[in-house]
């Protein structure tokens, strides 16, 4: 008796390591049954600074999960054998997990129970949750036109995004190894956001097998999209629409400037009055 109590006890304690050491959420674990994606083991020694975590970590050895999420599911779905993807298919399968990682989703998609708004912060620049959930769930549609430009919906995520207030649409075109990308706000900027990245330099092949040889020098280029396309339209529409969170005179509370005006003199008063109706929203 004393050795099969010993034997379940050793059971037990493996499966207890076991699950220590395999470091992974419920969206981590759907994703590997349907991708093949394994997930990062995590030991009391772990060095974080080899882990890639953000695409801008990822090497020719071994990519952000997302990144290597979201290009396995474009492998396995796009219908497409490996010698019709081109280089700019494997930008763009890049460029949306950028998009990801700064707060950006599909325009539509639809959220997992445990991201609806409301249950979190609001505001979200980065939820890894949310980005290797989206990750497979790339919409290949994007790449049915095979010589037109690419175009698609993106959209911020809040509670209050109504109306597509919050969406911009993505559109890249090829011009020899140069990728154009505009960033055009649906909605309170008439101007976009423009940037343009060469292709051949970041997307050396398409290799189908080994995945990270798809990419090098992500350091620079995610840094660069999300300085000059995503940051600046994430911050334009959080300024505009949810002044709450924006730490400016427009988005402190109405209640807050009530009290604040209570102990304010007249011309004072009048001032910050003034100074809140004609402040530009930008």
């Amino acid at each position: 008796m004393d050795s099969d109590a010993s034997e379940n006890n050793s059971v037990t304690l493996d499966k207890t390591n076991d699950e220590l050491q395999r470091s992974r959420s419920p969206l981590e674990t759907v994703a590997e049954e349907a991708e093949g994606y394994q997930p990062i083991l995590v030991t009391p020694t772990t060095e974080w600074k080899s882990v890639p975590l953000l695409v801008e970590d990822s090497s020719r050895v071994l990519l952000a999960p997302s990144l290597q999420l979201a290009l396995r599911h474009f492998f396995t779905h796009c219908n497409r054998d490996v010698t019709e993807i081109s280089r700019s298919d494997l930008m763009i399968v890049l460029i949306y997990v950028i998009a990801l990682e700064t707060g950006l989703i599909p325009k539509g998609g639809s959220l997992p129970p445990t991201c609806r708004p409301g249950k979190h912060h609001t505001y979200r620049s980065y939820d890894r949750r949310l980005v290797n959930y989206f990750a497979t769930r790339l919409p290949l549609d994007w790449f049915r036109s095979r010589s037109g430009p690419y175009r698609f919906e993106l959209e911020l995520v809040h509670e209050n995004a109504t109306c597509g207030n919050l969406s911009c649409t993505l559109v890249a075109l090829s011009s020899g190894d140069l990728l154009i990308v505009n960033l055009l706000p649906f909605y309170g900027q008439k101007a976009g956001f423009s940037v343009t990245v060469p292709i051949s330099f970041h997307v050396p092949s398409v290799n189908g097998k080994r995945l990270p040889l798809c990419y090098q020098n992500l350091s620079g280029l995610s840094v660069k999209l999300k300085n000059e396309l995503f940051v600046p339209f994430r911050n334009h529409m959080y300024s505009k629409f949810i002044l709450t969170i924006c730490p400016s005179l427009r988005g402190i509370p109405q209640e807050v400037v009530t009290r604040v005006s209570a102990y304010l003199d007249e011309p004072s008063r009048r001032k910050l009055t003034e100074v809140l109706q004609t402040l530009p929203f930008v």
